[in-house]
């Protein structure tokens, strides 16, 4: 997948892509909904016989236009959503910046400059998708602002049960734990990624984040750690505020059901499946021991390890 960066700033117009199908949207999260769209983008590439494309934005646009910094946390930050469509097996990615000149734009001169010049066949999006200024343009007008060089399809909601699958309704469900149904919703598990440093006397690593991720609320859950190629089975605890404020930087600890070898910082993605307890509980070295011998039991009933 090749990964081209946009904005008002630099033309479209001087790049150099072969006719494709787009599917459009800010695809937080890249949830079953958003899986919906960009499928049927592929299948109508497949079907002409053009390149797949994805274009999304960045950074979300109410934290441009209502400063919601609430927003600049993200189910799936840029890096990670690019990774997901990328094993999606699309042929390009259009990352538009959204900024206060990208938002000024009349809905014809987003067509102009954003459709058009990237050869685009066909623009897939959801039905409640807008562009242009104050979200003027929609599916229903895009057909006139395309002015023949381009077909529009229009992919209705995805449900699960009566409410949409959203971006919205995940957030919520993480702000209460419930990540069982996030990664219903989500199709794979919730992750997180970051950096670790281990305690070998007690199979604890330190998981440091600096990616702009969405976490859950406070508890403590069941995971599987991606580390060094290796998956191990886990429970993370994450405090009230895994992030202070507006801080770029948090911190949370997960025990290791099989670590027996230490390491230097790694990479490590973190994948959240149920949640144990509501409560965080300071880790006391006292009696950490007894309570780790006590949680590692659910653990492996959870996953079958018994």
């Amino acid at each position: 997948m090749k990964t081209f960066h946009l904005s008002t700033s630099s033309s479209a117009n001087l790049l150099s892509v072969e006719p494709n199908v787009v599917a459009v949207g800010f695809f937080d999260g890249v949830h079953k909904g958003h899986q919906r769209v960009i499928a049927t983008a592929k299948e109508k590439a497949d079907a002409s016989g053009v390149r797949s494309a994805v274009m999304t934005f960045d950074p979300h646009p109410s934290v441009v236009l209502k400063r919601e910094q609430r927003d600049a946390y993200y189910i799936t930050p840029l890096e990670e959503k690019e990774e997901i469509l990328k094993d999606m097996g699309l042929d390009y990615l259009f990352v538009v910046t959204f900024d206060r000149s990208l938002a000024g734009l009349s809905p014809q001169q987003f067509v102009d400059d954003f459709f058009i010049p990237l050869n685009v066949r066909n623009v897939v999006a959801g039905f409640d998708f807008t562009y242009g200024h104050k979200g003027e343009g929609s599916m229903n007008t895009l057909a006139q602002h395309s002015r023949g060089r381009f077909a529009q399809t229009v992919v209705e909601k995805v449900a699960d049960g009566e409410e949409k699958v959203s971006s919205t309704r995940i957030r919520k469900l993480l702000d209460v734990g419930k990540v069982n149904e996030v990664n219903d919703l989500l199709g794979r598990p919730f992750f997180v990624k970051g950096k670790s440093n281990s305690d070998l006397a007690r199979k604890i690593i330190e998981v440091r984040v600096e990616n702009s991720f969405y976490f859950p609320n406070e508890g403590v859950y069941t995971v599987t750690v991606l580390l060094k190629g290796m998956q191990h089975y886990g429970m993370a605890w994450l405090k009230s505020k895994v992030r202070q404020g507006q801080e770029q930087t948090c911190t949370f600890n997960v025990y290791l059901l099989d670590m027996d070898a230490g390491h230097s910082e790694e990479d490590v993605t973190v994948r959240f499946h149920n949640k144990i307890k509501d409560e965080f509980e300071s880790i006391n070295v006292d009696y950490i021991d007894d309570r780790l011998q006590k949680s590692e039991k659910v653990i492996r009933s959870f996953f079958g390890l018994e």
